[in-house]
């Protein structure tokens, strides 16, 4: 592989932090990228590295911003366009919500050839500790340090089941990890996979969760389970009540991971508890005003639609007693979920600017 492909390492030894984003998910990545700073210890260095392609120079110059006068740690947008040109990716699924970013995690060890660990986190997360510590895990002679997505694993429906045994060849679904966390070792991955087999499987196995189900498939039988505080999907208590680890992801997290259409900075997901971890870092990054005005636009128009809201609530209402299984608890979380977000609507109508999140 050309040496231009190639992305060299900044320091000697250093915690490389590896991203995959494009423009339209900068405002989780620069919140992401804050927590991390604010955390680092004075005596490690960081090698955060954000894949994109053709990012915006505005949002370089402020990522920058984010470690100046800080020595011990580099920030770095490395455009892969130059990369993408050389394999046929037009292949890969790609939809609403769903960027060609996502499959940046499949061309890392490709990418980063000079690299033999490296730590791969979706921008809709913030670190709460320093992140040296997940680096530092053991992995052994696995290809990934992961955690189990409890969420799918939880709602996993026949159908899906029958995905994973059959398509996925996983023999045991409850080892089916999510992807927006991962140790990896570059130096196994690469002994026993190339870059043109990942996108062959992602054609075949990326139907469903997409790059993560492609992982999950080859990496099976060969990763080291992590607790679940690395990878804490919105601190969910009914979530980790009884898994092991669970009472930790909850109370004293490493990492939040905000997935699903409610994020922290716009309406309905930004008065949930957990989006308190965002906000405390969205307020201290270089792209807050930006931020917040972006939140402030989404309140508004939820506000206008309150009566919209109002008729789905009841609508789910009825679905949650109707329903059995599996469905009854979908809408029941919708319910639930609905209750809360209508009692915060009414709130801004009635306080206004002071009941915005990061007044409150």
């Amino acid at each position: 592989m050309p040496e231009e492909t190639v992305l060299p390492p900044v320091f000697e030894q250093a915690v490389p932090v590896v991203f995959g984003a494009d423009d339209g998910f900068f405002i989780p990545l620069v919140v992401c990228i804050q927590s991390i700073v604010e955390n680092a210890s004075s005596t490690e260095n960081y090698d955060i590295v954000v894949l994109a392609n053709k990012f915006n120079k505005k949002y370089i110059d402020i990522l920058k911003l984010i470690s100046k006068n800080k020595n011990n740690i580099s920030i770095r947008v490395y455009d892969v366009d130059p990369f993408l040109k050389k394999y046929d990716i037009s292949k890969l699924k790609t939809g609403h919500r769903l960027s060609i970013a996502t499959y940046y995690r499949l061309f890392i060890p490709d990418l980063m050839r000079n690299y033999h660990k490296v730590i791969y986190i979706d921008g809709d997360t913030v670190v709460l500790k320093d992140i040296s510590i997940l680096y530092n895990e053991d992995i052994y002679d696995c290809y990934a340090g992961v955690i189990k997505d409890y969420n799918i694993i939880r709602d996993m429906s026949i159908s899906f089941r029958h995905y994973v045994h059959d398509v996925l060849q996983m023999k045991n679904e409850e080892n089916y990890f999510n992807a927006g966390v991962l140790v990896l070792n570059l130096d196994c991955i690469r002994r026993d996979f190339s870059l043109p087999m990942f996108l062959e499987q992602a054609e075949i196995k990326g139907s469903k969760h997409h790059d993560q189900d492609v992982l999950n498939s080859l990496f099976y039988g060969n990763v080291r389970f992590l607790p679940p505080k690395y990878n804490s999907m919105w601190q969910n208590e009914e979530l980790y009540l009884h898994v092991e680890g669970g009472e930790e992801a909850i109370r004293r997290p490493s990492i939040v991971h905000y997935p699903g259409s409610g994020k922290p900075w716009l309406k309905e997901g930004a008065f949930r508890t957990p989006s308190r971890n965002f906000w405390k870092f969205a307020e201290s990054c270089p792209y807050s005003k930006e931020i917040m005005d972006v939140c402030r636009k989404s309140c508004t128009e939820s506000v206008a639609k309150y009566t919209t809201q109002k008729r789905r609530f009841l609508w789910y209402s009825l679905l949650a007693l109707l329903l059995f299984g599996r469905k009854r608890r979908h809408y029941a979380e919708k319910v639930r979920g609905l209750r809360c977000s209508l009692a915060d609507t009414k709130r801004l109508m009635e306080e206004g600017e002071s009941a915005l999140p990061w007044n409150s």
